[in-house]
């Protein structure tokens, strides 16, 4: 195993024992059996490797959803309901990572580590934006398409939020919650709520836009 791989391995074992990064990397490389160069030869902190084990999940699941044999075919909305069933399968394996790590704090919160998670699959929302406004399935709204992945984003984040408080059996609420968040933002999308939501946001808001003199 590459010293990359042992040192997440380890890494990951421990968030998973304690819920906590380890009490400093030289102790953290001791148990490996590691120099510290050998770290950060690697990794700059342990926000980065934890970053790469968030990044790598989204990652995984984009690779199996796109290798599918209909993807292709699929539309904006069949994409994004393909990859929330196969990102919640794979979250079996994270779910008391995920509790443990706060993940369940809510949509809004934006941790460091999970930036590279974030990035990953405003990449591939971005990829089906494309898709959903080539398709006609999306309005293009010019200066409001950028906002897409965004919001996208956020669904996402909602969608685990959801995903972890839901104790039903099978989760089948929060499989229930894709379907109807999923069919609301896309019904949203082709129509001209969002411009109007947005409107009003910046309405609510004070700005420099809406000071008087």
């Amino acid at each position: 195993m590459e010293t990359n791989e042992r040192i997440t391995a380890r890494f990951t074992e421990h968030l998973r024992e304690h819920g906590r990064y380890p009490e400093s990397i030289y102790l953290f490389c001791r148990g490996l059996e590691i120099e510290e160069k050998e770290f950060f030869s690697e990794f700059g902190s342990f926000e980065s490797v934890e970053s790469g084990i968030w990044e790598d999940l989204v990652n995984q699941v984009v690779i199996a959803v796109e290798s599918g044999p209909e993807w292709p075919s699929f539309s904006a909305r069949q994409r994004l309901l393909t990859f929330h069933f196969a990102f919640l399968e794979k979250a079996l394996n994270y779910r008391s990572l995920m509790l443990s790590r706060s993940i369940a704090a809510g949509p809004l919160a934006r941790p460091g580590w999970l930036r590279g998670f974030e990035t990953r699959f405003k990449a591939f929302a971005s990829a089906i934006v494309n898709k959903g406004t080539e398709s006609g399935g999306i309005a293009d709204r010019g200066r409001f398409t950028p906002l897409y992945p965004e919001a996208l984003y956020l669904h996402l984040r909602s969608v685990i939020d959801f995903y972890l408080k839901d104790d039903s059996k099978g989760f089948e609420r929060t499989d229930a919650f894709v379907e109807k968040s999923a069919a609301a933002a896309f019904d949203i999308v082709r129509t001209q709520a969002l411009d109007s939501a947005v409107d009003l946001a910046r309405f609510l808001i004070p700005g420099p836009h809406s000071r008087t003199k």
